[in-house]
């Protein structure tokens, strides 16, 4: 049986929309009643390889040039709460790019700016995201322990802190007095040490589905796991969040979606991401379609991928693959599928939907009522118990 659950809209922000565009969608979302919060994850480049984006996968790339123009997460959620007042936003970021005292300052004025409806989900970061820009991805790990651990310093204390660390340490850190709001601070990914770091330091941790948890079923396995680690830990597990992305495809028209599984922008990422870990496509009798120790967060650079290597990948990726990477289906069915995650233990979920980067311009707009409808369908199955 479901209990209620926060309901999060994906905003993917990039430079060639007007931000007003972002603060319309976010107003409809507020008004709609049914959407708790915004998702903007904070990226430097996508996931696609530039050959990819084209007139011959997607119409939307006649108007839009590239899906590399991100803005600056922590500047338009900002914007978007001072432009929606009443909405909670949530950045996913990493943990290497931004120093523990910069993101402890920005997200307590997020907090702030939202009455205390303000978390950022923080990951060992990705290859694309650092490599190209100086940043070490072989560092992650331990700057998310130390992000987590300065971020609680800064927080209980209200005299100046000394923290050592592995790669920041606190000498007489000091941010202040104000308490006002504090904002949650979530891990994000998988992984045994990232597990230990959560339900040691955070307050929740978020994964995709099904790309990390294929079934509701396994979904429960990982909650329960954590629960007892953190009465282990003597911490209350009830006050701990599990958020689940859903990688998804919304559409009505069901040969659409059908056509969109085959398209090559959909099978990349059912190659590089339908399994987090190759490995696991094994488990399922289908051959992985790349090695078994690819993970795409430590290797994937798609600017560096040519063309025969891109078609490789395409050709070694089947329809019955991208069928298992996504969540797909009508408004209706996909809210059902969310709904078994939700009675598995989540409690907070955001549908990511990218099927309109393949959909005609009006009928991509329309994704926007087509997820609020989701979010509506699951806030009334969990008023009334699933």
């Amino acid at each position: 049986m479901s209990t209620s659950v926060t309901t999060a809209l994906a905003f993917s922000c990039d430079r060639h929309t007007p931000p007003a565009n972002f603060a319309a969608a976010a107003a409809a979302a507020t008004q709609s009643g049914a959407v708790d919060e915004l998702l903007i994850w904070d990226q430097m480049t996508n996931f696609w390889p530039r050959q990819l984006w084209c007139p011959e996968n997607s119409p939307m790339a006649t108007i839009i040039p590239d899906l590399d123009s991100y803005s600056d997460a922590f500047a338009m959620s900002g914007y978007l709460a001072a432009s929606v007042p009443g909405i909670g936003v949530t950045i996913s970021t990493d943990a290497i790019r931004r120093g523990p005292a910069e993101l402890t300052q920005t997200m307590m004025t997020l907090a702030n700016m939202t009455g205390g409806r303000a978390k950022v989900m923080i990951g060992a970061g990705e290859a694309k995201q650092v490599v190209p820009y100086g940043w070490k991805r072989s560092e992650g790990l331990a700057r998310l322990e130390d992000q987590l651990r300065c971020f609680n310093a800064l927080w209980s204390s209200t005299e100046p802190v000394d923290l050592p660390g592995n790669h920041w340490t606190f000498k007489q850190a000091w941010l202040g007095q104000s308490r006002t709001h504090r904002p949650s601070v979530w891990a994000l990914g998988g992984g045994p040490k990232l597990f230990d770091l959560a339900t040691t330091y955070a307050d929740g941790i978020s994964a995709i589905v099904p790309c990390v948890a294929p079934t509701p079923d396994s979904w429960a396995q990982t909650v329960r796991t954590m629960k007892a680690e953190l009465e282990r830990k003597g911490r209350d597990p009830e006050q701990f969040e599990f958020g689940i992305w859903f990688m998804a495809l919304v559409h009505d028209d069901a040969d659409l979606l059908a056509r969109a599984l085959d398209n090559p922008m959909m099978r990349w990422m059912a190659g590089v991401f339908g399994r987090l870990d190759q490995s696991a496509w094994d488990a399922e009798g289908i051959e992985p379609p790349l090695p078994r120790d690819w993970h795409y967060a430590v290797k994937l650079l798609p600017v560096t991928w040519t063309d025969t290597e891109i078609q490789g990948l395409l050709s070694r990726t089947t329809h019955q693959m991208a069928a298992k990477s996504f969540v797909y289906g009508t408004p209706e069915s996909v809210a059902a599928q969310v709904e078994q995650y939700v009675d598995a233990g989540a409690t907070w979920v955001s549908v990511c939907d990218i099927l309109p980067l393949l959909l005609d311009p009006d009928d991509a707009q329309a994704g926007l009522t087509r997820n609020i409808d989701i979010c509506a369908r699951l806030k009334k199955a969990g008023t009334h118990g699933g």
